[in-house]
């Protein structure tokens, strides 16, 4: 006498659910991730109780050796407002940089960037660290 169960197991595994986590999770890192903003370079940061919440487009640092960084490109004072001009042309009428310099930097090369940043109509944020 052949004895059968009535209960099928059922084989089959949907994975929308799954789908849809990894989905969530994907877009919660795409968005995280584009809210921090490294120091590209070895540049020490002055300290500051205010942190800014504007989301910069680009970073600009500047290190002690004087030398400019726009995206990990070392680029000089002169050529600095043609660079910028090209990255930022598509951002509309006044994007926001971000401008790392060096705590024990002379400030005449900020001084230059921030009058092309004048001539230009950019935000600029200056980079800092929390004070401890």
């Amino acid at each position: 006498m052949a004895i059968e169960s009535r209960n099928k197991t059922n084989k089959n595994f949907s994975m929308s659910g799954m789908s849809d986590i990894v989905f969530l999770l994907l877009i919660f890192f795409m968005i995280t991730s584009t809210l921090v903003v490294p120091a590209s370079q070895n540049v020490k940061l002055p300290e500051s109780n205010n942190q800014t919440q504007s989301n910069p487009v680009l970073v600009v640092s500047i290190d002690i050796d004087k030398t400019i960084y726009v995206d990990d490109q070392a680029y000089g004072i002169g050529e600095l407002e043609s660079v910028l001009r090209k990255k930022l042309e598509s951002y509309g009428e006044a994007p926001t940089v971000r401008l790392n310099a060096d705590r024990d930097l002379n400030m005449d090369e900020v001084f230059a960037f921030l009058d092309i940043a004048k001539r230009n109509r950019y935000k600029v944020i200056l980079g800092t660290r929390p004070s401890n």
